[in-house]
């Protein structure tokens, strides 16, 4: 009976690598300015999109079911090495950074810009975006659900606790949490 649940496992592996491999010709197809390496795993239901003039890049990095990816016109997107759980949000209409090693929790919004609605003559609305980069530095730990707003920096070995709103820079090796996020203490080190 071992025998037979190894080589099942074996065979379901196998099966998922040709499903991430499927999934990354179909989007380098459908997108000319999305770069995806080979090495990077995205699970089903994701939705991922590269709107013309956009560069979205993405290495060897897992990418977990239902999250939603897209690199607006003009935009850079960049995952690198990292971790993105189930049904993350992130969104880059200018420029969104996440660096080596990052531990994003599932439900995490990453957003570069804030939507602003104006009422011109009391009748028509005229909408737009106020944008301002987002960097996630390597080893970035962010708990589930927490949102990270336009123009934050998030330094090294910093954690981000579940459902905080980081509307302030966060310097590294710090934990904040909260709505909206404050520093707790201090990351502490081994060596």
């Amino acid at each position: 009976m071992n025998f037979i649940s190894k080589i099942s496992r074996f065979i379901l592996s196998r099966f998922h690598s040709v499903l991430y491999f499927l999934r990354i010709v179909r989007l380098k197809l459908l997108y000319p300015g999305i770069t995806i390496d080979f090495k990077t795993r995205i699970e089903g239901n994701c939705s991922i999109v590269c709107i013309k003039g956009g560069r979205l890049i993405i290495s060897n990095s897992k990418i977990s079911f239902g999250t939603n990816i897209i690199a607006d016109t003009g935009s850079i997107l960049l995952i690198d090495q990292s971790f993105i759980g189930r049904n993350c949000v992130i969104t880059a209409k200018k420029k969104v950074m996440i660096n080596k090693n990052c531990l994003i929790a599932e439900m995490v919004v990453i957003r570069d810009q804030d939507h602003i609605t104006k009422i011109l003559n009391g009748k028509h609305k005229q909408e737009e975006f106020v944008t301002a980069p987002v960097e996630i530095a390597e080893n970035v730990w962010i708990g589930a659900k927490a949102s990270i707003l336009k123009g934050i920096q998030i330094g090294e070995f910093s954690v981000i606790a579940a459902s905080a709103v980081v509307t302030k820079s966060v310097p590294s090796f710090q934990v904040w949490a909260g709505i909206p996020a404050k520093f707790m203490k201090q990351v502490t080190t081994t060596d």
